[in-house]
């Protein structure tokens, strides 16, 4: 008896460890700069009827920036992996259709959490390593694979348009935005600026050709959170190009496929559990002396 309980204590603890569910995250900051608002007046102009609250505007602009962009930024415990940044088309918005998003990691945190701030607000980034991604099959959401651009327990990154004339309005994000797994993870951070602190050089825009201006020298991230006000420019400041730009300036940028969040199938687990017993079992029963058994003379 004893042998079967603690055969059951072992499959029932390796079950919590392959079965860990998935949960979600809302973030912690978040906001939307436009070159609309130049800065320094007394009130902020106000935002578009369609994007109400803190819902985000993404809008694509003449001379390769950004008319405006949005950042999020989530806070993860120890241990936790991120799978999925799912982010809704806020409902009765003016859109351009089968419009393409990127998400590209911040350089700095988000200093200056507003709705429709100065672009001199906004946070830098950086796209030398980005993730896109288009409208779901239901043209409701769009879902990046952002498992790879999690730096030392936080995933922060702008929210980007591809072209020129692209327009999306996204609802705020929520609790149910970000699908994370608490298990083992890679602690290895990933670098925002490669450059070694020198500032990143002028990159071609994906819609226009015309190079972005580089943010200069910029903090890693990492460092700068949580809560610290960084010094420095915070004009924004995008990587390589998505298409094929001038010699000498790169290749074609391969859009990132995403993929769902990773759950426990339910078969497998009562498989599992089967198994277990069922070794249990066997282990007892061989440690059972054989009943009737003839001992030779």
């Amino acid at each position: 008896m004893r042998r079967l309980l603690l055969a059951c204590v072992v499959a029932v603890m390796a079950l919590g460890v392959i079965a860990a569910p998935a949960r979600a995250d809302a973030p912690r900051d978040q906001g939307w700069w436009t070159a609309t608002n130049p800065g320094g007046l007394p009130t902020a102009p106000p935002a578009p009827p369609d994007v109400p609250g803190n819902d985000l505007l993404i809008q694509g602009g003449g001379g390769g920036a950004p008319t405006a962009f949005a950042a999020v930024l989530y806070e993860l415990s120890p241990g936790t992996t991120v799978s999925n940044l799912t982010l809704t088309i806020a409902p009765n918005s003016a859109m351009t259709p089968s419009t393409t998003l990127q998400i590209c990691p911040l350089l700095q945190p988000i200093n200056h959490p507003e709705q429709g701030g100065p672009m001199s607000d906004a946070p830098p980034y950086n796209c030398a390593h980005k993730v896109t991604a288009a409208p779901g099959a239901d043209a409701k959401s769009y879902q990046f694979n952002a498992a790879d651009l999690v730096s030392n327990g936080l995933l922060a990154v702008a929210i980007l348009p591809s072209g020129p004339v692209d327009r999306v309005v996204l609802s705020a994000p929520d609790a149910n935005s970000l699908t994370t797994q608490q298990g083992s993870a890679d602690t290895t951070p990933l670098p925002a600026d490669t450059s070694g602190g020198a500032p990143f050089p002028p990159a071609t825009d994906s819609f226009a050709g015309a190079p972005f201006q580089s943010a200069g020298a910029s903090p890693n991230l990492a460092d700068s959170l949580p809560g610290a006000a960084v010094a420095g420019p915070t004009s924004v400041s995008p990587g390589p190009a998505a298409t094929p730009g001038p010699a000498g300036t790169g290749g074609v940028f391969v859009p990132a496929v995403s993929s769902g969040p990773e759950k426990a199938t339910p078969l497998l687990v009562v498989l599992f559990i089967i198994g277990g017993l069922g070794g249990a079992a066997l282990w007892l029963y061989a440690g059972r002396p054989r009943e009737g058994a003839v001992v030779s003379g």
